[in-house]
């Protein structure tokens, strides 16, 4: 099975921490207080379920759909749910979104396990279920010219083949793959000398609005 994070599941949060210490965890917070309090949210591949006590954190009182692949990402999900907090979990993978509208979509470090044709689709369908005027979040690593980040974006393909036999290839550029879509981006900003971004695209409103 393909994009199988199983295996690394436990130490999955560990490892990123060994590797990083906490740049990825502070990229991904860095836009959570533009959530709506009420708003209709979409996680994919939301791994061990931190970003939820983030979300939560900001008084979020809204709904979260939580779509996760891994079976002991989910479990991992479940004991950090708290009673007062309106979640829903899915084991499943893209295919697996129920067939709505959200008012905010994340995908932090989801669209990186994909092939480039396969990205297509699954973006496109993403900003289809996106709310007009919905936002996007979305964080994820990028191609410098640093030796350095080439070698850590090398590593980190290898490892994942490895152990999730990562579908991706290559890391892609998924700003370029947003601008083929009906969304602006309205925030950006780069953690860890730019090898890590951060961008917030929002869906723009059909010509009937106008």
């Amino acid at each position: 099975m393909k994009n199988n994070f199983n295996f690394i599941a436990p130490v999955y949060d560990a490892l990123a921490k060994l590797v990083f210490g906490n740049k990825l965890k502070r990229a991904q917070c860095h836009f959570l207080h533009l959530i709506s309090q009420d708003s209709n949210v979409l996680i994919l591949g939301g791994g061990t379920g931190w970003l939820l006590d983030e979300i939560f954190k900001t008084g979020f009182r809204g709904s979260v759909t939580y779509v996760e692949a891994s079976t002991k990402m989910i479990k991992m999900t479940e004991k950090r749910l708290q009673p007062s907090w309106n979640v829903s979990l899915i084991c499943g993978d893209e295919k697996a979104i129920p067939k709505e509208f959200y008012d905010v979509i994340i995908t932090n470090f989801f669209l990186d396990v994909f092939s480039s044709d396969k990205l297509k689709d699954i973006m496109a369908t993403l900003s289809d279920r996106l709310s007009h005027r919905g936002l996007w979040f979305c964080t994820d690593f990028r191609h410098t010219n640093r030796l350095k980040h080439k070698l850590i974006i090398w590593s980190m393909l290898q490892f994942f083949r490895l152990t999730t036999q990562l579908e991706a290839g290559q890391l892609l550029d998924f700003a370029f793959y947003f601008k083929a879509l009906p969304l602006h981006c309205i925030e950006h900003s780069t953690f860890s000398n730019g090898l890590i971004f951060s961008s917030v695209y929002q869906k723009q409103p059909s010509e009937q609005e106008f």
